[in-house]
């Protein structure tokens, strides 16, 4: 199965270079993190609801991504299964 993300909803933070999108009132992130002593490089990802009410996710060491497309898909998914009724 090809996950993909709605690229066009994130939006790039020139300063840290992380990306961020709200969709679905989930506010996403996705951050790279260089390889270093004793951790894998690659792309982080965290969901929040935009209320602030509800579930913080996130990914973590294991899911790493090595490709952004595939953290931000995988932050999308995780907050559509994470919604509140």
């Amino acid at each position: 199965m090809h996950k993909h993300a709605t690229v066009s909803a994130w939006k790039r933070d020139h300063h840290d270079g992380s990306y961020s999108a709200e969709i679905e009132g989930w506010k996403l992130e996705v951050t790279w993190h260089p390889e270093a002593p004793g951790r894998r490089r690659g792309f982080s990802w965290k969901a929040e609801p935009t209320s602030g009410a509800g579930p913080r996710l996130a990914s973590t060491e294991e899911t790493l991504s090595e490709e952004i497309e595939l953290a931000m898909a995988d932050a999308e998914l995780a907050a559509r299964r994470g919604a509140l009724p």
